[in-house]
């Protein structure tokens, strides 16, 4: 959202970004990216307070005005927040996705060279519904600076070497509205699939609405690994999205 920036927020967004800038090393899943960023954050020494998994129950959520099962907020469960920040008696939440294809990095395993090339990092299909999740994100954070006035925001961050994320998608995808493409922007509004999308899909996930707008601008990670498969040998890049308070 286009408001006064938090220095809260501005500390917390230099510091993620510091983080991809010069982290070399391979993380090898989600949660291995979540303690690293956890772990970094605590040690810059700019936060009183580092949580991880911070959960938020859904009734808590209804008694502060979520309309849970509407547009504005579809989803009828508890939420957990990847990584909360406090500073000063003000908070800003981090959510994080880390989505992976396999790479062609050298590894050892207790000091010791891998003897077979196995593929390193998992395969993750279904990259529709990780957009999907991954502006599901930025509205649970939208929703919690609503609810709790010392929450002054946060942040919808993406780590991928998959260059499906960045890519155009074709204009017959099913996921446009959902699309992290370079260049696009998301602006305030319902977020729908097109109706070629399966029933099942349609019905897990639903649509829902944004408050803000959110251009998609992807930058290289310090990470040296690419895709080991497909015809283009993908970097790590990542897309970060910050939700301020109105």
């Amino acid at each position: 959202m286009e408001t006064r920036k938090s220095s809260l927020l501005a500390t917390l967004r230099a510091d993620l970004e510091a983080l991809l800038a010069t982290n070399k090393e391979l993380m090898f899943n989600e949660r291995d990216f979540q303690v690293r960023v956890a772990s970094w954050l605590s040690e810059s020494g700019h936060y009183d307070d580092v949580d991880m998994e911070y959960a938020v129950p859904k009734e808590e959520l209804a008694v502060r005005g979520v309309k849970i099962g509407e547009p504005s907020f579809p989803w009828n469960n508890d939420l957990s927040i990847d990584v909360v920040v406090e500073k000063d008696g003000e908070f800003a939440a981090v959510e994080l996705k880390y989505a992976t294809r396999p790479v062609d990095a050298k590894i050892d395993r207790f000091g010791e060279p891998m003897k077979t090339d196995c593929l390193i990092v998992k395969e993750q299909s279904a990259n529709d519904i990780v957009m999907y999740n991954y502006w599901k994100d930025v509205r649970r954070v939208e929703t919690l600076t609503r609810c709790y006035p010392k929450v002054k925001g946060g942040v919808a961050l993406i780590v991928t070497n998959s260059a499906i994320y960045w890519k155009e998608p074709r204009p017959d995808a099913g996921y446009r509205a959902f699309s992290t493409c370079e260049g696009n922007t998301l602006r305030p509004g319902l977020l729908e699939w097109d109706k070629s999308i399966a029933a099942s899909v349609l019905r897990s996930h639903p649509a829902f609405e944004l408050s803000g707008t959110y251009p998609c601008r992807w930058t290289d990670t310090a990470v040296t690994a690419r895709s080991a498969i497909g015809r283009e040998k993908a970097p790590f890049r990542y897309l970060i999205s910050m939700v301020e308070a109105s």
